[in-house]
C-alpha cells in the first residue's frame, strides 16, 4: 500500500451499534448513529443502520450529499445549524435539524414553504456546557415564535454536553431538559417527538442509573465508532469494541542513530520546543505518517514495544529498538487512534480509507454451481463453442437454475432463484437491458455489493426513458426504488474500465457522479494492471462482493465489425478477467452485445474471456 490507510472494520460498528441500541431500546430510547467521524461514509452508515439505529446524524452537507448519493434514504439530522444561505439545502436533503437560532428556523420555514414541505427542527438547549442551545430563560418564547412559522415543525428539544466545556450529563441537568419538554408540552399543547439527550457521553450515566423519565433519543457517534475509546476512559463496557479502526503506514527508513540531537536546538515547525533524553543509540524508524494525516499525540501502537519520538509534517518518528526481530524497510507498522486522531485521519486526503466486511466462506470447490442465463437467440451459437469441459475443470457444474430468459423480468427471477440457492448466475445475451435486470435482482439479495463495468459506453446517459444508453444512470439516479441500485450499489462501489465513447451530457453526469471511471486514455497512461487493481479496491471496499459486466465492445478484436477499435487488447482483456478472479469475490456475470450472426472467433474470444473472471489460468 503506497500512502497511509485506515482499515475500517464494518462488522465491529454494526456490532457496536447493535450493543448499544439495544440497550438503549430496552429504556425506550431511539438511537440515531452519527458518521460524521468518517466523514459520511455510505458503508459505514449502512453498518449502524444494519446494528439497529433508526437514523443518521451528520454535520457536513459534503457528508450528506455523498450519503443521499449512495440511496441512504432513512432520516438523516444535521446536527448544527445551517448558515442561512443553505437553507433550501436543509430542507432538500435533510429530514431534521437542530436549532437554536430563530432567523435560521425562519430562512427554514421560507424554503420549506417554497417546496411545498414541512421541516422538523429540534430546538436545543443549553444546559451549562456553553456550546450551542437556547439559554432556559428564552425557551418558551423561541417556542411561541416557532409555532408561528408554517414551514417548520417542533419535532423535540435537545441538548448537547461534553463538547466544549466538558459538563457531564446527569440526572440534575438531563431532568432539567425532560421537565423543560413537559412544560412547552403543556404550555402550548405538543407532543414532542423526541426529547434528545445528547451523545455517547450520556451512555455511561445511561448505563449506571438510567437516563432520567422523558428522554427518549440520543445520537451516538463514538461509541459506535470508536467503542467508547474516548467515553468510557476508566472501566471499559466490555459489549463494546474498541478496534474497528486500524492506521497503517510503511517504514521509509530503519537505522540506528543517536537518541539526543546534535547540535542547538529550537522551536519546531510547529511552535513547540522538543525535549529528549539521552539514551545512547537506538534503532529508529521512520513513518510515511504525519501532522497532515493525523494527529500524532493521539495514537497508540499495536505493538506495545514501539514508542512514538515525535512527528513531522510527513512523517513520524518511532524508537523500535527492543522490538524483535528487527522490523524491516516496507514492512507496516499499525495504530490505534482516539477519536481527534480518528477525525484527522478520516478528513485527511492523504489517508486511504479501506472498509472491510468481512465475507461468507467460500463454497467448496468441489460443490460450485453455474446457472448459466441466457438469451434464447444465442442458445445455438453457444452450444457450438461448448466450453462444458472447462468450466468442468473450474469445478463448475450446471444448476437446476441455467435456463434461457426470453425478457427481463425472467433474468430478475433466475438470478433472484440462483443466489438464493448459492448458486453463480452468468447471464449471457445481446441486449444490455438483461444486465440491468439481473443487478436489480443481485442488489436485493446482498447487503452491499460493488460493480466493474468494462465497457466502452458507461450506459449513463442522462435520459428520461431507459434504453441501454442510459440503464446505468437510471440504476444509481431513478427515483422508482423497483429500477434504483442504492443504497446496495454504492457510486463509490462502481467502477467502469475502458470507457472511449461518451456524448457531453454524459461526460458530465459521470464527472459528478461518484463513480470511478477509467478510460482508454488512463488505461494508456497506468497500464491495465494499475487500473484494474484500482477498479477492484474501489468495487470491493466494504462490499460483499463484485458483480462484473462485460461488454465485448470494450476490445479490440480483428474480427470486430470496428465497434472495437482503439479498444483494450485481448492481453489486456485475459488480464482484468484474470485479475478480477484473484482479488475479488465474484457473485455473478453479465454479458451483454454478443449476437448470434457473430464471427466464430469472436463468440470464442468472449467464451474464454469468461472463463478468465471464473478462474481459469495459463498454469
Amino acid at each position: 500500500m503506497p500512502g497511509p490507510h485506515v482499515l475500517v472494520d464494518l462488522d465491529i460498528i454494526e456490532a457496536n451499534a447493535r450493543a448499544i441500541t439495544q440497550v438503549c431500546t430496552a429504556q425506550g430510547i431511539e438511537v440515531f448513529g452519527v458518521t460524521k467521524g468518517t466523514c459520511g461514509m455510505p458503508q459505514v452508515a449502512r453498518a449502524m443502520l444494519r446494528g439497529g439505529v433508526t437514523g443518521i446524524g451528520e454535520s457536513r452537507f459534503e457528508n450528506i450529499r455523498r450519503l443521499r448519493a449512495s440511496g441512504i434514504n432513512c432520516p438523516i439530522l444535521l446536527l448544527r445549524s445551517a448558515p442561512l444561505a443553505l437553507a433550501d439545502e436543509v430542507v432538500r436533503y435533510v429530514d431534521m435539524s437542530l436549532n437554536s437560532e430563530l432567523p435560521t428556523i425562519q430562512a427554514l420555514s421560507e424554503a420549506a414553504l417554497r417546496r411545498g414541505k414541512v421541516h422538523d427542527v429540534i430546538l436545543m438547549v443549553d444546559l451549562g456546557d456553553l456550546r450551542e442551545g437556547i439559554w432556559p430563560d428564552d425557551l418558551q418564547d423561541t417556542v411561541e415564535q416557532v409555532l408561528k412559522l408554517r414551514g417548520v415543525r417542533i419535532a423535540g428539544l435537545g441538548t448537547n454536553l461534553l463538547c466544549l466545556s466538558a459538563v457531564k450529563p446527569t440526572h440534575t441537568n438531563l431532568g432539567k431538559l425532560s421537565e423543560y419538554a413537559q412544560q412547552i408540552e403543556q404550555h402550548f399543547n405538543l407532543k414532542l417527538r423526541y426529547i434528545s439527550g445528547g451523545n455517547s457521553g450520556s451512555l455511561p450515566l445511561l448505563l449506571e442509573q438510567g437516563l432520567p423519565e422523558g428522554i427518549n433519543h440520543l445520537r451516538i457517534g463514538e461509541a459506535i465508532l470508536q467503542g467508547g475509546r474516548d467515553t468510557f476512559y476508566d472501566e471499559p463496557w466490555e459489549a463494546l469494541n474498541r478496534n474497528a479502526f486500524i492506521l497503517q503506514g510503511e517504514l521509509l527508513e530503519v537505522k540506528r542513530k543517536p537518541s539526543l540531537p546534535i547540535g542547538e536546538t529550537a522551536v519546531d515547525a510547529f511552535g513547540n520546543t522538543p525535549v529528549f533524553v539521552d539514551r545512547g543509540e537506538r534503532l529508529r524508524g521512520i513513518l510515511n505518517i504525519g501532522r497532515e494525516d493525523v494527529s500524532p499525540e493521539h495514537l497508540v501502537p499495536l505493538d506495545p514495544r514501539i514508542e512514538l519520538i515525535g512527528a513531522s509534517s510527513d512523517h513520524l518518528i518511532l524508537d523500535i529498538e527492543v522490538v524483535s526481530p528487527p522490523p524491516q524497510v516496507g514492512e507496516t507498522v499499525s495504530f490505534y487512534m482516539s477519536y481527534p486522531a480518528l477525525l484527522a485521519a478520516m478528513t485527511s486526503e492523504y489517508v486511504r480509507k479501506i472498509p472491510v466486511l468481512a465475507q461468507n466462506d467460500p463454497a467448496d470447490p468441489d460443490e460450485r454451481l453455474l446457472a448459466q442465463l441466457i438469451e434464447p437467440e444465442l442458445g445455438d451459437v453457444l452450444s457450438r463453442n461448448d466450453i462444458s469441459a472447462h468450466l468442468a475443470a473450474l469445478r463448475f457444474t450446471a444448476s437446476p437454475y441455467s435456463c434461457y430468459c426470453i425478457n427481463a423480468e425472467e433474468v430478475y427471477e433466475a438470478v433472484t432463484s440462483a443466489l438464493q440457492a448459492n448458486a453463480f448466475p452468468l447471464i449471457i445475451s445481446a441486449d444490455s437491458l438483461y444486465t440491468l435486470a439481473a443487478l436489480q435482482a443481485a442488489t436485493q439479495q446482498t447487503d452491499s455489493m460493488g460493480l466493474i463495468w468494462i465497457a466502452a459506453t458507461a450506459a449513463y446517459e442522462p435520459l428520461h426513458a431507459i434504453s441501454p444508453h442510459s440503464l446505468l444512470y437510471h440504476a444509481m439516479q431513478a427515483a422508482s426504488p423497483e429500477v434504483r441500485l442504492t443504497p446496495q450499489l454504492s457510486p463509490e462501489n462502481i467502477a467502469l474500465v475502458g470507457l472511449r465513447n461518451t456524448t457531453s451530457d454524459e461526460a458530465e453526469a459521470l464527472h459528478h457522479s461518484g463513480m470511478q471511471v477509467f478510460t482508454m486514455s488512463d488505461i494508456d497512461i497506468l497500464g491495465m494492471h494499475e487500473v484494474i487493481n484500482r477498479a477492484i479496491r474501489g468495487a470491493s471496499s466494504g462490499t460483499q462482493g463484485v458483480w462484473l459486466h462485460y461488454s465485448p465492445t470494450a476490445t479490440d478484436m480483428r474480427t470486430d465489425r470496428g465497434e472495437g477499435e482503439g479498444g483494450l487488447t485481448f492481453r489486456e482483456t485475459h488480464q482484468a478477467m484474470e485479475s478480477i478472479a484473484q482479488s475479488a469475490q465474484v457473485i455473478g456475470i453479465s454479458v451483454s452485445h454478443l449476437n448470434a450472426d457473430d464471427h466464430p472467433q469472436r463468440v470464442r474470444s468472449i467464451l474464454h474471456f469468461i472463463l478468465s473472471a471464473l478462474g481459469q489460468q495459463i498454469i
